[in-house]
């Protein structure tokens, strides 16, 4: 009968370390959670030769222009000249300016300049491993002395399932 139990133990040590050669390899897992936050700023902006959208006539003058290369006073002419105002606009800009004399009425600048900036978590962990080595408290069956008794000693185990 000892023969047969200590058949059974080796028996047994020899199946767990061919299933633990068997086993799958741990892996590592990687979690990488990407984050991207855009800014917006505002540049100036040249704009060298803007593009003409609107052209509205808002009245005439009239303008004294000498009549001969010498000038006196009294001999003068009268011009009509027609007083404008005219728009630029574009995606980047919107202005208007009028006049004979031409001046600036308004400008508005839309200037859009984005940085964007992304940051990456990784996080590597490893799953728990199947196989196990600790002490062990257990209740089973004792073959010598044909009863059920308790038992304490060093178990070797395999995690079917795991959370």
């Amino acid at each position: 009968m000892k023969t047969a139990v200590w058949m059974l133990w080796i028996g047994t040590l020899i199946a767990i370390f061919f299933l633990g050669r068997c086993s799958k390899r741990c892996e590592k897992v990687e979690t990488v959670q990407v984050e991207t936050v855009i800014e917006t700023r505002v540049d100036t902006v040249t704009v060298v030769e803007p593009i003409e959208t609107v052209r509205t006539e808002i009245r005439r003058e009239t303008v004294a222009a000498p009549a001969d290369t010498v000038y006196l006073p009294g001999d003068t002419l009268r011009i009509e000249v027609p007083i404008e105002t005219k728009e630029y606009r574009d995606t980047l800009y919107a202005l208007q300016i009028e006049g004979y004399q031409p001046r600036l009425n308004w400008v508005e600048v839309y200037p859009r300049t984005e940085y964007i900036y992304r940051t990456e978590t990784k996080t590597v962990s490893n799953p728990a491993r199947r196989w196990s080595l600790g002490p062990s408290l257990a209740y089973g069956y004792d073959i010598k002395n044909n009863r059920w008794a308790p038992s304490v000693g060093v178990s070797v185990t395999y995690s079917f399932l795991s959370w």
